[in-house]
Order: structure tokens, then C-alpha cells, then sequence
């Protein structure tokens, strides 16, 4: 289990965002991984490509040159952005090094800034599942139900630490937001625009990707964890049936009239056990008063089934679903 870091951050002085930033990210920096520590400057990492770029910087696959560690950086340009971007990207910081104790979510190694730029060292994935599930049925496979129920437990698992251990909601649950890699883990990333939760309700501005919103997010009403829950539902329905379930949005009032008035888009039995149907379904029940929380999803037979808790039997399954995902690795390593 990663070393737990002890950097605390302070939200309450906006206004020293900058000056806590930098604290934060001493140069040099440390890097943690492995059971070991190094001091590392940006001297010490080599770029070894781009990963994806985004609007306030850059990701990209870099090797330490002392321990030869292949690690995915994120670049952002703090100097460029303004206090709403830099309280985001100081509350991934935060809930990224809090969360070192769940190994569902993704690995913080070190941070450093760097040339008015925050340059932030994670674990490198393999693949996001959005293209993931497309490559599989690109080549006209459907994804395994033990598939998807490996995927399912472990999102499940993040998500309900989140909430248990931190009082945090995602807030934008999809797959390009869920990563895999052939070592056969599953892991949640992208906090910037997580919350936190008062009596059980987001106190946060709205934001998230739109498309995954539960009903009640997009009628602008009091929301909590169950519209984390929605998002997955609909996450879990899109790689049942190889696309989104939503279709022929062509405008905003489009989408609202389907998912606020509409019906839920819920999984059909057929391909699948009526226990999957059945826990997909219950994640997309417009009534959040019956829709479950994550503390009662986990007490789901689905669930149960693939929430695998001997670690001689966890080895046995992460070996077969890395070696799944090796099958349709695409071409590229991904992060978000």
C-alpha cells in the first residue's frame, strides 16, 4: 500500500491560492512510489510523449531518470488560469493525496511547480474505459459479464470510500473517467470538480459532464451521492450495449425532456443475468428517495458476486482481467 503523505490543505483563504499552491509543490519535490522516496525537480523527469492535452495544459508519459518509473504528468498552467480552475486543481491535489489509502483510485506519486506551471506525477494506466469498450466491440465482441462486474465492484468501492472515509461526491462519473491497465486494476480519477458534502447535499457549484447527469441534477434540484450513482447506471448500461444509451440529443432541451421527463434508459435482460439487469436498473431510478446509495448498493448479490475480498482469489482475477484488457489494449496509454 502507498505511503500516506501527510500535506494538508487549506480552502478557506481563496485568496492565497497561490502561496498555498507553492507550498504544496516544493521544488525540489518528493516522489513516492514503490516503497521508496526520491527529491525530484522537472531536471529529473524525461518526456517521453503527450497523452492528451486539455485547455490549461498538457498530460504527458515521462520516465524518472533514477528509477527508470513511467508515470503519467499533468502540466497545468497555474499562472494562466483564475481562482475557480485553481481551487479545482487544488481540490484534486487534495483529494488525490487523501485518497492513497483506496486502491481503486488512482496513484499520486509527488507534485511539484515548476516555471509558474503545477506539474502533478501519477500512476500510468493503460486505457480509459470509454475507448476500452469500444475496441472490444469494434471487433464485434461484447464485454464478458464478469467483465463488467469486476469493472462494477470497483468503481462501486471508490466510490463508496469517497463517501464513507471523505464525505465527497464525484460529480462526473463516466467511462473516460474510469482507467484500467493489464496488472488487471480498475481505477477512478478526475477529482477537480469533486465535492464535498453538507447533510448528505452538494454545496458546491454544479459542473460535470452533462450527459451522465441524473434527472434531478439537470432540474436544477438538491442533489447527494445517489446522482454519483445515476452516472454510474448509465456508465454500466453504455458498456453493456456498446454505445450511450441516450440517442438523437440535438439540443439541450432535448436532453432535459429525455432524462428529466422521460424514461430511464434501462438495461433489457437478454445478454446478461437478470442480477446485473437488476443492479444496473436500480442505479437508474428517477426517484431518489428509491434509488440506492452506494452503502446500499454494496449490499447488492451483484455486487457481493465480484466484490472479491481473498487476496489469493483477487490475484486469480486480476490476472484474467488484465489479460482481457491486454486483448483490446488500444494503442496508446490513457489518463485524464
Amino acid at each position: 500500500m502507498a505511503e500516506r503523505l501527510n500535506l494538508t490543505l487549506d480552502f478557506r483563504h481563496i485568496n492565497s491560492q497561490q502561496n498555498e499552491l507553492t507550498s504544496i509543490t516544493p521544488n525540489p519535490g518528493r516522489l513516492t512510489f514503490d516503497g521508496q522516496t526520491y527529491q525530484f525537480t522537472a531536471g529529473n523527469l524525461i518526456d517521453r510523449g503527450i497523452i492528451g492535452t486539455g485547455t490549461y495544459g498538457v498530460c504527458s508519459r515521462m520516465e524518472h531518470d533514477a528509477s527508470h518509473k513511467i508515470m503519467a504528468v499533468k502540466r497545468v498552467r497555474a499562472h494562466e488560469i483564475d481562482k475557480l480552475e485553481r481551487e479545482k486543481m487544488l481540490r484534486e491535489l487534495k483529494i488525490i493525496i487523501d485518497t492513497q489509502n483506496c486502491e481503486d483510485v488512482v496513484r499520486f506519486y509527488g507534485a511539484i511547480f515548476q516555471d509558474g506551471d503545477c506539474w502533478i506525477a501519477m500512476e500510468l494506466m493503460d486505457c480509459s474505459l470509454d475507448k476500452f469498450y469500444r475496441s472490444v466491440y469494434n471487433q464485434k465482441q461484447k464485454l464478458p459479464e464478469h467483465i463488467i462486474g469486476f469493472i462494477g465492484a470497483s468503481v462501486v468501492r471508490a466510490l463508496n470510500y469517497l463517501k464513507e472515509v471523505h464525505n465527497i461526491i464525484h460529480r462526473d462519473v463516466k467511462p473516460s473517467n474510469i482507467l484500467l491497465n493489464t496488472q488487471g486494476f480498475v481505477k477512478l480519477c478526475d477529482f477537480g470538480i469533486s465535492g464535498y458534502l453538507v447533510d448528505s447535499i452538494a454545496r458546491t457549484q454544479d459542473v460535470g459532464c452533462q450527459i451522465y447527469m441524473a434527472p434531478e441534477r439537470l432540474s436544477e434540484r438538491k442533489y447527494g451521492i445517489r446522482s454519483d450513482v445515476w452516472s454510474l447506471g448509465i456508465s454500466l448500461v453504455e458498456i453493456c450495449i456498446g454505445h450511450f444509451p441516450y440517442l438523437n440529443w440535438n439540443s439541450v432541451f432535448d436532453q432535459l425532456q429525455a432524462v428529466v421527463h422521460g424514461d430511464p434508459p434501462f438495461l433489457q435482460t437478454g445478454d446478461y443475468s437478470v442480477e446485473l439487469v437488476n443492479f444496473v436498473n436500480r442505479c437508474l431510478i428517477k426517484d431518489t428517495t428509491i434509488r440506492p446509495t452506494f452503502a446500499e448498493l454494496i449490499t447488492d448479490p451483484f455486487y457481493i458476486k465480484y466484490n472479491i475480498q481473498d487476496p489469493v482469489e483477487m490475484q486469480k482475477w486480476r490476472k484474467e482481467f488484465g489479460d482481457y484488457v491486454a486483448q483490446f489494449l488500444p494503442t496508446s496509454p490513457i489518463v485524464n
